[in-house]
């Protein structure tokens, strides 16, 4: 949990006293600028009969005296504060200047499993896929930092027929010892081919199948070798990216370990049978758990992975593309229902990343992977760098560079609301103006450039704050709210939209607010915001995984 001077809550406590009924959800961040917090009253004035003059009345009769307070106004059926910038200053220095951040954080004993990327280990991983890489980095960073023990964890499909037609492949066309991901990439599309035009290559598809669940050695050793180069392959390219993955799960495990028969045998009452395959209904649609040969499909493996999740933690988060809508519910209401687990579960969904020439495809080949997008990212963000910087040595060129292209591809994929179809263009990832990373990369090297040239100089919480430095203090103060919204509604996008509009703030800030230059009242109190800028900026970043630098 977080722990700060939460004037939020204590606004909601005072209008309780006059209005229990009131809820957190009846009190909100305010999008229009106008304010900082809104009651929406038309609950109240519904229920008691009351105008909105006679609620406003009220609430300024409770809270009109509150010194965080700077003013209340009344439109329509809302009731607006906006609070007062030096107490909010305050709040944020002390966290600040007890702990190093704003807000602290209080370590909750919930363990949370957050299942990310399980991109089938079938070729390298592509700009379709790492949308739910950087969404579920993020999301598992965000309930890191809100205090949450966070596990996150990768679902290796090894047992379904894509990956068997991959180790059919690569003992059909691929001809080294020692192939890469892309040979391996190669001989499953050539094995594609091969099986749309229905060659015997199913029946050897088919057979591989069945000596993987049967425990044959050769062919367990042989498709881990495969799935294993293209994972190392897969987790190279995420960590890049800052992308690393804390737990591995092969589904195979679950078949040998007799997880999936326990499994059957919990379900025998709700089991159906139909030409020798078994499933459940589940909303009033056939679930296949196991194929007319007894061997397990991937339905019943997934149960089986999200049980041996629940006896582990208490929560679990699934990021999953928009089409495993109707395989998490069946998921949802097995294990909930037929088999009574009781510890939460939550889905994450968003929509894919497609070409402008189309939908993305591995098997056919029609992709680009994350390899190519990080490095044109890298030599598109060095052209830049050495425009704006060209006294710099080659060497530091290339580390800015490094740490622009990352932030720019993280930032630019995660921005955009998770439900949203996402065309990608490469004018728009690698634009490094803008609603873009670098645009908040800039504003803290320029914030701190100001604090080296100003090292050693005291700093004050002030009272008399113009309208630019109490508008960035606000935006400051508001930081965890977003991180309770952002945590609610599993979004880490507000997270990044947030770190925009501070941007802004402190452009308008920086632009009409002179420091070295400055009075001294004026200098200790802007010193302030300035660093409390630059903590807020390094903590936000770091949860959208923008790789914040000190001189650009």
């Amino acid at each position: 949990m977080l722990l700060f001077d939460d004037y939020w809550k204590k606004i909601i406590e005072s209008i309780q006293t006059a209005y229990p009924e009131v809820t957190e959800g009846d009190i909100a961040l305010d999008r229009s600028g106008h304010c900082d917090l809104t009651f929406r009253a038309f609950q109240v004035m519904k229920k008691r009969g009351l105008s909105s003059e006679a609620v406003y009345s009220k609430v300024t009769e409770i809270l009109g005296a509150s010194d965080f307070i700077e003013k209340i106004e009344s439109v329509g059926g809302y009731v607006n504060f906006t609070l007062m910038p030096s107490k909010l200053m305050e709040a944020i220095w002390k966290e600040m200047e007890g702990t190093n951040q704003y807000p602290d954080t209080f370590q909750d004993p919930e363990r949370v499993s957050v299942e990310h990327t399980s991109t089938n280990p079938t070729g390298p991983i592509h700009i379709g896929r790492i949308r739910n890489s950087i969404i579920g980095d993020s999301l598992a960073r965000l309930l890191a930092r809100y205090g949450y023990r966070v596990t996150t964890q990768y679902f290796i499909n090894d047992s379904g027929r894509q990956v068997a037609s991959l180790y059919a492949g690569y003992r059909k066309f691929v001809k080294s010892d020692n192939p890469s991901a892309y040979d391996l990439l190669e001989g499953y599309k050539q094995a594609t081919v091969e099986l749309e035009a229905g060659t015997e290559l199913n029946g050897e598809v088919d057979q591989v199948i069945r000596d993987y669940e049967k425990g044959d050695p050769e062919t367990i050793e042989g498709i881990r070798k495969v799935c294993s180069i293209i994972l190392d392959s897969i987790n190279a390219s995420l960590f890049n990216l800052g992308i690393k993955i804390d737990d591995y799960t092969w589904e195979s495990d679950l078949i040998r370990t007799g997880d999936i028969g326990r499994i059957m045998e919990d379900l025998e009452e709700d089991l159906l049978e139909e030409a020798g395959a078994k499933y459940i209904m589940s909303n009033g649609r056939k679930m296949f758990l196991t194929r007319k040969d007894g061997t397990s499909l991937y339905f019943s493996r997934d149960i089986a992975y999200h049980l041996y999740k629940f006896q582990n933690f208490d929560w679990l988060i699934d990021v999953l593309g928009e089409n495993h809508k109707e395989h998490a519910s069946h998921i949802e209401y097995v294990t909930k229902t037929l088999l009574n687990q009781e510890h939460r579960l939550d889905f994450v969904f968003y929509s894919y990343v497609s070409l402008e020439t189309g939908k993305m495809s591995t098997r056919k080949g029609q992709i680009i992977t994350l390899d190519e997008l990080y490095e044109r990212a890298i030599e598109e963000s060095l052209k830049v760098v050495k425009s704006k910087r060209p006294e710099l040595p080659e060497e530091s060129l290339k580390e800015i560079a490094m740490n622009v292209a990352v932030s720019a591809i993280r930032f630019h994929i995660l921005k955009l609301n998770s439900n949203k179809p996402m065309v990608f263009k490469w004018s728009e990832a690698l634009n490094l103006e803008g609603d873009s990373a670098p645009f908040v990369m800039y504003s803290y090297a320029r914030a701190s450039s100001i604090m080296r040239k100003l090292e050693g100089q005291n700093q004050a919480v002030g009272k008399n704050y113009n309208k630019e430095e109490g508008a960035l203090i606000r935006q400051m103060y508001l930081y965890p709210y977003v991180l309770t919204e952002s945590l609610r509604g599993l979004k880490p996008e507000n997270v990044a939209n947030y770190l925009l509009e501070l941007t802004r703030k402190f452009n308008d800030f920086y632009s009409n607010c002179p420091v070295i230059n400055a009075l001294q009242e004026e200098k200790e109190r802007r010193v302030l915001i300035i660093n409390s800028y630059r903590t807020i900026i390094r903590d936000a970043a770091n949860i959208v995984g923008l790789k914040i630098l000190e001189e650009m």
